[in-house]
């Protein structure tokens, strides 16, 4: 048994099992005298539910994460220059795709017996956000061993709980205890609002677009009663004029 084997294989078990499992892995570790390999595999953290999932999805569904990745490569990237509506397009591209891989990771989830809160369905929802905004959050997402969620501030990712590569477990307290609650909360709600942020963009550029063509349209409508308005008054006039030529042959 080796270490990266071991994890990657303990990092796909639901939360309800992930104890159990490991305490198993590191007990056959020591029987077999890898004494080091038992000590490691017991540090590892119960990934969140949250956490399970990003790493359930980067398992079996690894064609989609990819994608997302790079959807934010491509909006990063210093050789394309985008315009409004590219951005818009892949912004959307970007929410449809969480979508549906939040949709997906239910699914498996209820197929494995392990129920989802709100909460984890939003922490699932923050790493594929930090993965497709950050470069070295999509390479912690595809190592598929995340034990907690992760965040992006806009400056760069951050944790939740406990994150990255279990390889290296001690530097998982340190990083617990350097986020407090209170960052970790703000951090929350700055990547919540730099995402409505964006949605509210594309809304407002729809909405834009949509008033640009009401204008030209109301522009023609009124060019139109103009004229059938012109129409009109010589039709009246050609009437007028009828009537008095017939009132003077009338009179002769």
């Amino acid at each position: 048994m080796e270490l990266n084997s071991a994890t990657k294989e303990l990092y796909r078990v639901a939360p309800a099992h992930f104890t159990a499992a490991r305490d198993t892995m590191a007990a056959e570790a020591r029987l077999s005298g890898d004494a080091e390999l038992a000590s490691t595999l017991k540090k590892l953290r119960k990934p969140s539910v949250g956490a399970w999932l990003a790493n359930l999805l980067v398992f079996e569904q690894p064609s989609d994460i990819e994608l997302l990745i790079n959807l934010g490569v491509s909006l990063r990237s210093p050789k394309h220059t985008l315009d409004r509506e590219q951005i818009r397009r892949v912004s959307k591209e970007k929410g449809d795709a969480v979508s549906k891989l939040v949709q997906d990771a239910r699914s498996k989830a209820s197929r494995a017996g392990q129920s989802v809160s709100t909460a984890a369905s939003q922490e699932l929802e923050a790493t594929l956000e930090a993965a497709f905004a950050d470069p070295q959050a999509a390479e912690s997402l595809l190592g598929g061993r995340l034990s907690g969620g992760l965040l992006y501030s806009g400056l760069g990712f951050g944790v939740q709980a406990a994150t990255g590569s279990t390889t290296d477990p001690k530097s998982s307290p340190s990083a617990r205890r350097a986020k407090s609650a209170d960052k970790i909360a703000a951090e929350r709600n700055l990547a919540k609002a730099q995402h409505e942020a964006e949605q509210a963009d594309a809304h407002l550029e729809t909405a834009s677009q949509a008033v640009a063509d009401a204008a030209q349209e109301l522009t023609r409508l009124k060019s139109a009663e103009a004229l059938a308005i012109r129409r009109s008054k010589q039709a009246h006039a050609r009437v007028s004029a009828g009537l008095t030529k017939l009132d003077e042959l009338g009179h002769t």
